[in-house]
């Protein structure tokens, strides 16, 4: 029986004996729009397309089922409406004329995001990219189906709004993910409560990733803007984008998770700014938080908190007690000076009746502060006789080849002393400079929770550099969580101390990437950071020469990278094949096929060393 009968293309779930579906009210008779694909259509004979969830200036989305996975999930398709129309019955698109290199240009963009996404599978706060392939004039992307609702349902669902205590448990991971992402280059620009899933899990998912375009304002698309989320710089092509522009979007979503509000919109802002402080408008949020939100949703980007990492330090700093009890209103206690009195006032005070009401123990209090500020003065009267004594005193014999003792200072030396001097001064000056900047100082940096290519970038050649790979299925990849030179410690640059580092290499068993739509350069490139090791065999194919057509392993079935074991790649020679069979890609098998033209075996070696060879030396 054909599958595509036996599922709703509402939910993707099966119907009961029936035909009837027992988890939505989607029915066949549902018009869908004639621009896009119709449900039941079956793209690369594996994913059946259902209902539409969503499209904008870039494409759309839509529910669909993997037919070799058993699941759900999402296909999104490269489709902006602006540039291309659907020939209703081949489903191709027809690209507009004078669009063509645009259309191009933007599908280009467009895969190079989902490819990077893709390599992200190890990221658990963000909905990412299984497969990829090229159908229909265009470029299809299948990401992971999330179970759940978006955190803009479930505000509505929560009186509206969330503590500051609920916030840090939610968003903190949140936080860590999008700064990795940040990291890779890719910007999302489109953060918004609409954007964010909350899952069955009680945890954050962000969707909704699109090329720069769709986010910004005159480039020839739709634009998506999100009101209130939305930073100013996206609605002109002019101003620069960059992480402080999903830094708005984020403080943007803090406000109206804290305050129950929405924030005022960008354009607004920008022509009068009135946005209330989020304190005004909740008392309970902590004066802090709300100046940190209002500084990282400045207009002005330059006048912005930059990056996530600093949002994050800023949030959750450890202030002085003096501080926070200043916000929140207390009065700082001045001690009252005593002032010496003769003995005429002192006695006709004596002599003067007390107050009704006042407490018995008044005078007593009074006597003891002057007896205390007078102790004060001794002191210091004392510490300064004893500095006078140290500046006019000579050292004495024994102390002559002491550090510590004091230098008289010798007039008729006055030229060389003052040379020796600046001398002095500029070597401090070098020594302390010199202090500066990861890698270029004396004094070690903190290593612990950086991503191990941005360590690599800042410390260039001060070190002999040693990775201690090791695996991890709950571990983040390429993170240092280890350094053997301890933070704050001095080294010497020019003697190029070692430094050992100690990585996570990922996963023992890691799932073996999809290849489909991909040419031999891409695809073991994403094997390399997988540490997955290979080896190429060309073979008889339809299909352009270069491209992947199988793999030894389904794609989705686990690999031990650990043991070492080999991936055997089929690449395609672009020539027709000459046996019978209709199939042009082998069946997955571990052994190599009998009808292989020639073998180029091209062991995976040390073409990336710090990820090929796990537990090993840089």
């Amino acid at each position: 029986m054909d599958p595509r009968e036996q599922l709703c293309m509402g939910c993707m779930n099966e119907l009961d004996p029936s035909g009837q579906c027992q988890y939505c009210s989607y029915t066949e008779n549902i018009p869908h729009l004639q621009a896009y694909l119709a449900p039941k259509t079956v793209l690369d004979n594996r994913y059946i397309i259902g209902k539409m969830l969503s499209y904008n200036g870039e494409g759309a989305s839509y529910i669909c089922y993997d037919m070799v996975g058993k699941c759900k999930c999402v296909c999104r398709e490269y489709m902006p409406d602006t540039l291309c129309e659907r020939d209703s019955s081949t489903q191709e698109l027809v690209v507009n004329k004078d669009c063509l290199a645009k259309y191009k240009t933007f599908m280009s963009e467009f895969a190079d995001v989902n490819r990077t996404l893709s390599k992200m599978r190890n990221l658990h706060h963000i909905a990412t990219a299984r497969d990829m392939f090229n159908a229909n004039n265009t470029t299809y992307v299948i990401l992971e189906y999330v179970e759940g609702v978006s955190l803009k349902k479930f505000l509505q669902s929560n009186s509206g709004f969330l503590s500051w205590e609920q916030v840090k448990k939610l968003f903190v991971p949140l936080f860590t993910t999008l700064s990795i992402i940040h990291n890779a280059g890719i910007i999302h620009r489109g953060i918004s409560p609409e954007n964010i899933i909350v899952t069955t899990d009680g945890e954050l998912k962000l969707t909704g990733f699109c090329i720069s375009s769709i986010r910004t304002s005159n480039t020839g698309l739709l634009p998506e803007f999100y009101s209130g989320y939305t930073a100013p710089e996206q609605y002109s092509s002019l101003e620069w984008q960059g992480t402080w522009t999903d830094v708005y979007a984020l403080a943007a979503v803090l406000y109206r998770i804290l305050t129950g509000t929405m924030p005022l919109d960008a354009q607004t802002r920008t022509k009068n700014d009135t946005m209330v402080e989020p304190a005004r408008i909740n008392p309970r949020i902590s004066p802090h938080i709300s100046r940190v939100i209002a500084k990282a949703m400045a207009v002005k980007g330059e006048e912005r908190i930059q990056t996530v990492t600093e949002l994050v330090s800023a949030l959750f700093e450890q202030r002085p007690r003096q501080h926070i009890e200043m916000e929140k209103g207390s009065t700082q206690t001045i001690p009252v000076q005593h002032l010496p009195r003769n003995n005429r006032d002192y006695q006709s005070d004596r002599r003067q009746p007390q107050k009704q009401g006042a407490p018995a123990k008044a005078k007593k209090k009074s006597s003891a502060a002057i007896i205390v500020s007078w102790v004060f003065i001794a002191v210091i009267l004392g510490l300064c006789i004893f500095l006078l004594y140290l500046l006019f005193s000579g050292p004495s014999d024994n102390d002559s080849n002491s550090s510590s003792s004091v230098r008289v200072i010798d007039f008729s030396k006055k030229d060389s002393q003052a040379e020796s001097s600046s001398n002095a001064e500029t070597d401090s000056s070098k020594e302390e400079s010199s202090d500066t900047g990861l890698g270029e100082g004396a004094i070690m940096p903190k290593m612990v929770g950086v991503r191990l290519d941005v360590v690599k970038q800042q410390i260039g050649d001060n070190f002999t550099l040693k990775i201690d790979w090791y695996f991890s299925d709950t571990d983040e990849r390429n993170v240092v969580i280890g350094q053997s030179i301890p933070e704050g410690e001095s080294y010497d640059p020019s003697q190029k101390p070692e430094l050992v580092l100690k990585v996570c290499s990922g996963p023992e068993n890691v799932p073996v990437p999809a290849y489909y739509g991909l040419d031999q350069k891409a695809y073991l490139d994403l094997l390399n950071d997988w540490n997955i090791k290979y080896k190429v065999t060309e073979m008889r194919g339809t299909q352009t020469a270069g491209m992947v057509i199988g793999t030894s392993i389904y794609p989705g079935n686990k690999i031990n990278v650990k043991n070492g074991d080999v991936l055997i790649v089929y690449v395609s020679d672009g020539k027709e094949t000459t046996t019978t069979t209709a199939k042009t890609e082998p069946e997955p098998s571990e052994t190599e096929p009998q009808n292989t033209k020639s073998e180029t075996q091209q062991t995976q070696a040390t073409a990336n060393t710090e990820k090929s060879q796990p537990n090993g030396e840089e």
